[in-house]
């Protein structure tokens, strides 16, 4: 029998094994359909597959401004707190600092100023003075110096060439009087002889050509004396004495201008001192107003913490005292709201800025809120359970003005979707030295079965090889 039907024709042979292998798909298929599933066991389906990916996180608000004490390195005490949790506006005030020790700081400087604006006005005077003084000073050295070069000028352009030419003039006169009286003394000798002038004539004639001359000698030797001595002389002293006057000019006007300089350093030098008192007035007003902290934008008020001394923290209230730089109250913007979340390590190779996702809020269950994500952490924190995770920050498109910081909220992250895919649970999927295995239920048997597998969500895993549809595979450790 089986010699004939091995010697049948090969197309009958086909035809009765595809008939064979149909018959028994369809009774698999019908154990499948009457067979009910046991605990532990899905069946392979296929359909659309959404990728989304579920965070949890709190609320923060978008924008959040700090007010403390603007004065750093002091201690202010505070007097008064706007009341936490009030809604304030832009403007209002939000803490009052005692400004104490700044109103000693701006009193000290008006007096300082009082003082020093007295002795800026009296350097101003004694610069005035000074001047005055010094002007009269140096205009009797201008004058002096002017005397001496105008005498020394007259000396020589009219006084010493006058001199020397009168000098000549006598000179010359006294030479034709001795001419005079030589020639008439030698016209009287042949008379005297011959008796036609007298002895005593004769006498008086010769007395008078002695005496021109030594008229003569004297002129001469004083018009030498004039011309070679007492005019170098004096034009050597005038101009000794100008120089002098010119020199003393010279240095008038040096001390001059040093008292001038000096009286002005020490107006410019007041005027210095009261210009840093009236900068210490301004720093202490600016530090008195900075006393009194305003919003600056809308929003929530929010108390800072601090440490008491045993050190634990607690919220700031009226008479505390902070250092500068202290945070008193926080002013988050309700405005505008951000989900920060934390994402498990095995999800972030899916999520990125863009993404869209939909936020629920704990308080507001039946609302649902569109949101993007903002930005994926890159440093992750270890959990208790040795996992880790990342920060997830997800933007708000709404808002609500009874929404409040720190509230929780569930978030749904779209990474894609699938339009036809095969899927199974991940529990059914188990990874062992690198190869994803599913366990195949199959004829009461469960049998072990390589698959390979492509997207996947937080519950559901997609088949691309290895599984088909309406098979049956366990999950879980079964």
């Amino acid at each position: 029998m089986i010699r004939r039907w091995l010697d049948e024709p090969r197309n009958r042979r086909r035809a009765a094994i595809a008939g064979a292998a149909l018959a028994l798909l369809l009774v698999l298929a019908a154990f499948r359909l009457t067979r009910r599933l046991a605990p532990g066991e899905v069946v392979v389906r296929r359909g659309p597959l959404d990728s989304v990916v579920s965070v949890g996180g709190t609320l923060v608000p978008e924008r959040s401004d700090v007010y403390g004490a603007d004065v750093p390195g002091v201690e202010l005490k505070i007097l008064w707190l706007a009341e936490e949790g009030a809604l304030v506006r832009a403007g209002d005030p939000l803490i009052r600092f005692d400004p104490a020790p700044f109103q000693k700081e701006l009193e000290a400087a008006l007096q300082r100023i009082r003082e020093l604006s007295e002795e800026s006005e009296q350097s101003r005077l004694a610069v005035t003075s000074t001047r005055l003084a010094t002007r009269g000073e140096l205009r009797d050295a201008e004058t002096s110096a002017q005397a001496a070069q105008l005498d020394l000028t007259a000396f020589v352009n009219t006084t010493a060439p006058l001199s020397a030419e009168e000098s000549g003039h006598v000179l010359e006169q006294r030479q034709r009087e001795a001419d005079e009286a030589r020639s008439k003394l030698e016209g009287l000798a042949p008379f005297v002889e011959q008796g036609y002038v007298s002895q005593e004539e004769y006498r008086t004639a010769r007395n008078r050509a002695q005496q021109a001359e030594a008229d003569l000698r004297m002129a001469e030797r004083q018009h030498a004396a004039l011309v070679h001595q007492t005019a170098p002389d004096l034009l050597q002293q005038k101009s000794a004495e100008n120089t002098t006057r010119q020199i003393q000019l010279g240095i008038q006007r040096e001390k001059t201008q040093s008292q001038v300089a000096q009286a002005q350093a020490g107006h410019r030098l007041a005027e210095v001192k009261r210009d840093e008192a009236k900068r210490q007035r301004v720093e202490a007003e600016r530090k008195i107003a900075r006393c009194t902290a305003t919003a600056r934008a809308p929003g929530l008020v929010v108390y800072g913490e601090i440490f008491e001394k045993t050190g634990e923290r607690r919220k700031v209230r009226a008479g505390d005292s902070v250092w500068g730089g202290t945070s008193v109250v926080a002013l988050p913007d309700l405005s505008r709201f951000l989900v920060e979340a934390r994402v498990p390590e095995s999800e972030i190779h899916r999520l990125g800025p863009g993404q869209a996702a939909r936020v629920r809020l704990d308080a507001f269950p039946d609302r649902e809120i569109p949101a993007v994500v903002r930005r994926v952490g890159s440093l992750g924190t270890s959990e208790k359970n040795e996992s880790r995770t990342f920060p997830l920050i997800l933007s708000m498109s709404q808002s609500d003005p009874r929404f409040r910081p720190g509230m929780v909220a569930r978030a749904r992250v779209s990474c894609g979707s699938i339009a036809d895919a095969l899927y199974v649970p991940v529990e059914a999927v188990r990874v062992e030295e690198g190869v994803a295995t599913c366990r195949v239920v199959s004829m009461g048997r469960v049998r072990s079965r390589p698959v390979v597998t492509g997207a996947n969500t937080s519950q559901f895993v997609q088949i691309l090889r290895g599984l088909r549809e309406g098979e049956v595979v366990q999950i879980g450790e079964n």
